[in-house]
């Protein structure tokens, strides 16, 4: 386990939760989980101004709302997007919080004060983005910045992003490579699109795809409907999940 900054063990658990809000509990993950408003989030400004939020420069999934107009694509009937427990009033007051937590000075400060604190060490796993995706450049490094310090953990990282991810690689923004604890897994755009082209992206990004005619390797549907004891997901080894549509 490696040394943690100042500026995270510094840094109690309330000054953390105040910044970030909470971690999440997302029932079919093994692990706390990170989600934010999905696809458009048309409704995030009416709910910054009930809490007293200052709305965000940006807020939702940039490429996902595109997707989300194909009719092909997994986005298209998105499962975070304000459907089932994503509707509740308690629930976008949370990704809200979040939401406003990723724009402060100190947020992987604080997501790293709250994820080695609560992430349980017999099962040393993280799921970022359960719902929504990554909001811009500074969020993936600051993601990756976390990983790096926190090496005991891993991580999953699901995303649409490829243009940001190659972006900050090719132009060496990073202080470092990308993690080995951390699996960065592009998401195909299109259902039954199973190969992606990631020639160029290190080795620990992987990929994901969505099937509609039956033919995946995610066996959630053998553990009704939760990872089980899989974890392949977060593998860097495992290289494309093709996941059963639902």
């Amino acid at each position: 386990m490696s040394v943690l900054p100042k500026t995270v063990t510094e840094m109690t658990l309330k000054e953390a939760k105040s910044i970030i809000g909470s971690l999440g509990n997302a029932d079919k993950m093994p692990c706390k989980t990170y989600g934010l408003p999905a696809c458009e989030a048309k409704w995030v400004p009416l709910y910054c101004k009930m809490l007293g939020f200052k709305l965000p420069l940006n807020f939702g999934c940039a490429v996902g709302q595109k997707l989300a107009k194909n009719p092909e694509s997994p986005c298209h009937v998105c499962y975070a997007d304000e459907r089932g427990n994503y509707s509740y009033d308690s629930c976008k007051h949370g990704q809200v919080k979040r939401l406003v937590g990723v724009f402060h000075p100190h947020w992987k400060h604080a997501m790293a004060r709250m994820i080695s604190h609560y992430t349980n060490p017999s099962e040393p796993y993280f799921r970022w983005l359960d719902s929504g995706d990554v909001l811009n450049r500074k969020m993936l490094m600051d993601i990756i910045w976390i990983a790096h310090i926190l090496p005991w953990i891993t991580f999953w990282l699901p995303t649409q992003e490829i243009k940001m991810v190659r972006d900050i690689t090719a132009n060496h923004f990073l202080d470092f490579e990308i993690p080995k604890n951390l699996t960065i897994r592009i998401s195909s755009p299109v259902k039954n699109k199973h190969k992606l082209n990631l020639k160029g992206l290190p080795k620990s990004v992987c990929s994901s795809s969505v099937s509609s005619n039956g033919k995946y390797n995610c066996p959630s549907d053998q553990y009704d409907n939760t990872c089980g004891p899989c974890r392949l997901c977060w593998d860097v080894k495992h290289k494309h999940t093709i996941y059963k549509e639902h």
